[in-house]
């Protein structure tokens, strides 16, 4: 998946982990939702992230359990809500425990 760079400093600004050196935008997506955040398409291209649709469609691909709904939210850039729908992914306790199990068990 892609490897673009994800600016640290806005990940900041948005209250999110910065992204570690190694991790593609996969990678980070798939941390931070495992972590407990909620993401969403404006905060992604806020932060570097193009496309995150294809970033979800590849975590879905992989088996990543997680909800994705379409919100109204705030826009990084101009701080206001646009009337239009983005996508809003997260991960439940429940499946971050889940995920958690699972990832015990292949050690």
């Amino acid at each position: 998946m892609l490897k673009t760079m994800i600016f640290a400093d806005k990940c900041t600004e948005l209250g999110l982990p910065p992204p570690k050196s190694f991790e593609k935008q996969t990678e980070y997506v798939e941390r931070i939702l495992v972590d407990g955040y909620k993401f969403n398409t404006r905060k992604a291209r806020y932060i570097g992230i193009g496309n995150l649709h294809s970033v979800i469609s590849h975590l879905n691909k992989k088996g990543l359990k997680f909800i994705v709904e379409h919100r109204k939210v705030r826009c990084p850039f101009s701080g206001e809500t646009p009337n239009y729908l983005v996508d809003v992914c997260f991960m439940p306790f429940k499946h971050r425990i889940e995920y958690w199990k699972k990832k015990a068990a292949k050690k």
